[in-house]
């Protein structure tokens, strides 16, 4: 019996913000004809044409192109091996790790399994928030343990950055990671060949330290009232520990919008009414010290 080749696997992974999402959702519009296999963090995060769904389940959607997409959930594992024993396995395998983890972790299972080929671990850096985050003590641990990792540095962020920025920003990166090839380029615009026909990682790289994970913190709010986006940015303006926001929202009756915020920057984007949901939510992220009054100032964006 033939033994199967095994599924090459890449890791995409970045600081939260990075647009780690917009560049899945490319690859799922654009890829080359492959059976792919997208392992994410959250299912609300992918913008699926609800018309390409072939079959939808809790933990995994399988699209009429082939592709399939699974949520990590709180099992990681689980995920992955419901992939790779299908009838029909993907032909390769995208994981997405979260904006926190050090994505050389989650790679190194795929090294461990023999129907498994680590192809490359793919790190996003915003170079607008780069130097900032890396001399942030809360942050330098983590966002120097993914650099460590990269097969591949995509610079992103560049349409907001300067030439200056993005040069010393790629000089850094060299000394951080010397040799990892480096990309600027918005998740976009990357060629997706250059993921998929990436040459293959190379063995022995030894996990580097990262940061505890307690040192960041979640939150989230949910419910039927109308949102306000301009209270809302006076808000997150007022606490300096928050990273990232985003969610859907009614911004007016049977008006629904897409919100999402990091460093400073808000993109709000209309949904069709057809597919929102019933009320609104939104998920945040921050590091350092809870603020105790922020989610009850959150709960005043709604009205």
């Amino acid at each position: 019996m033939t033994v199967p080749a095994p599924i090459p696997v890449s890791v995409v992974g970045g600081f939260l913000g990075s647009g780690k999402t917009t560049l899945l959702n490319r690859l799922l519009r654009e890829n080359d004809g492959r059976r792919l296999g997208l392992i994410v963090n959250d299912f609300g995060d992918i913008n699926i044409d609800e018309k390409l769904i072939f079959t939808r389940d809790e933990d995994m959607v399988s699209l009429a192109n082939g592709c399939i997409c699974c949520s990590i959930g709180n099992d990681f594992l689980r995920a992955l091996i419901s992939l790779v024993t299908r009838p029909d396995p993907p032909e390769q395998i995208i994981i997405e790790a979260s904006g926190v983890a050090d994505p050389l972790r989650i790679a190194a299972i795929a090294r461990a399994d023999k129907a498994l080929r680590l192809q490359g671990i793919f790190v996003l850096v915003d170079v607008s928030q780069y130097r900032k985050q890396s001399a942030d003590p809360l942050l330098a641990d983590t966002v120097s343990a993914q650099v460590h990792a990269a097969d591949l540095l995509v610079l992103t962020k560049s349409d907001v950055s300067t030439v200056a920025e993005i040069d010393a920003v790629g000089g850094l990166l060299e000394k951080e990671k010397p040799g990892a090839l480096q990309v600027v380029s918005s998740p976009e615009d990357l060629p997706a060949s250059l993921l998929f026909d990436f040459a293959d990682a190379t063995d022995g790289m030894a996990p580097h330290s990262h940061a505890p994970h307690d040192v960041f913190w979640t939150g989230s709010i949910s419910n039927n009232l109308l949102f306000d986006i301009a209270r809302l940015k006076q808000v997150l303006a007022s606490h300096a520990g928050l990273l990232r926001c985003k969610g859907l929202v009614q911004t007016a009756p049977r008006t629904w919008q897409v919100v999402q915020w990091v460093a400073g920057r808000m993109d709000v984007t209309p949904v069709a009414s057809g597919s929102a949901p019933n009320e609104s939510s939104l998920v945040y992220i921050g590091v350092g010290e809870k603020p105790m009054e922020l989610d009850q100032s959150l709960t005043r964006v709604f009205s």
